[in-house]
């Protein structure tokens, strides 16, 4: 199933300057249509023999440990996989090195934008499926920092698609008290339906969650979360070594598009810089959400 596909790259993508004020003034951005139809359907291939592996509990070859799975009726549920990297990773690189990606990291993201993490995300039908309002990543903001959201199904406006306050990624927010008092109707909040193939990025402080998702079938969603090399150094969460691994990542799928990378020495096969990249994790940035028990206004 992991079979390699050719990307060919023709036309750069464009971002308009209309869009780049949009995700400025909004913390959110929704580019319809963006993924090819080749990697739509490579990826969707992808996720649903890993969502089988994990049901028959065929995960032992796998290269990441680094999944959440629930028992429903008997069944297992794929509900989170990280590292995506480490099990398909040719798929990765062709996808970060598509014409849209190439144009976020380098129009959205700044000059030297680095991947961090590549995972994907089952949403289920489930009445617990809601996640709860939060921030991710709170930091300084003196760089950009997204969480690009690749959709391989849709996320339909009244099945537990995306919520977003605009306009709340420039500063922390005092989430319980919006909670307590409003629940999921947050004067000024907004519904983000997406359609399979669309690209979905946020800043990655936008004050978002989404409601449990009722209707049959599974939601899958690959995230990437993409940052300046300069503001992980900056930021001092994560190391310098980290960081440089990242750099060396950014590094293979440039290599893809023969863009230069003589800034990066003695870069090797993908092979070896992906088992490296593997073998340091260190944990993310974390995310800020309300953890007092609060029974919500309208759930």
């Amino acid at each position: 199933m992991n079979k390699s596909i050719t990307i060919k790259y023709m036309d750069a993508y464009g971002i308009s300057t209309a869009q780049r004020n949009s995700l400025r003034k909004d913390g959110f951005l929704l580019l319809p249509n963006a993924i090819s139809g080749n990697l739509l359907s490579q990826w969707q291939g992808l996720t649903h023999e890993l969502s089988q592996r994990a049901a028959t509990g065929d995960l032992q070859s796998l290269e990441t440990k680094n999944m959440h799975i629930v028992e429903n009726k008997g069944i297992n549920m794929l509900t989170r996989c990280n590292d995506l990297l480490g099990i398909y990773p040719d798929a990765v690189l062709n996808l970060l090195s598509s014409s849209p990606l190439l144009a976020i990291a380098e129009e959205l993201c700044q000059p030297g934008a680095v991947p961090l993490q590549c995972d994907v995300l089952f949403k289920h039908q489930c009445a617990d499926s809601a996640i709860l309002w939060h921030q991710d990543a709170l930091h300084n903001r003196r760089y950009p920092y997204l969480n690009i959201g690749i959709y391989l199904d849709d996320a339909e406006e009244d099945d537990g698609c995306l919520r977003y306050v605009p306009g709340t990624h420039t500063e922390a927010q005092d989430i319980c008290s919006l909670t307590k008092s409003h629940g999921w109707e947050i004067p000024g909040s907004v519904s983000q339906p997406a359609k399979a193939g669309d690209i979905l990025i946020q800043d990655m402080m936008v004050l978002h969650g989404s409601p449990a998702k009722l209707k049959k079938g599974v939601r899958r969603t690959i995230y990437i979360e993409m940052r300046p090399y300069d503001a992980i150094i900056d930021h001092g969460y994560q190391s310098r070594e980290w960081a440089e691994l990242r750099r060396r990542w950014m590094g293979l799928v440039k290599r893809r598009v023969k863009a230069n990378i003589d800034d990066i020495p003695g870069l090797g096969t993908d092979t070896e810089e992906i088992a490296a990249i593997l073998s340091k994790p260190e944990p993310p940035v974390p995310a800020a959400y309300c953890h007092e028990h609060i029974n919500w206004p309208g759930s």
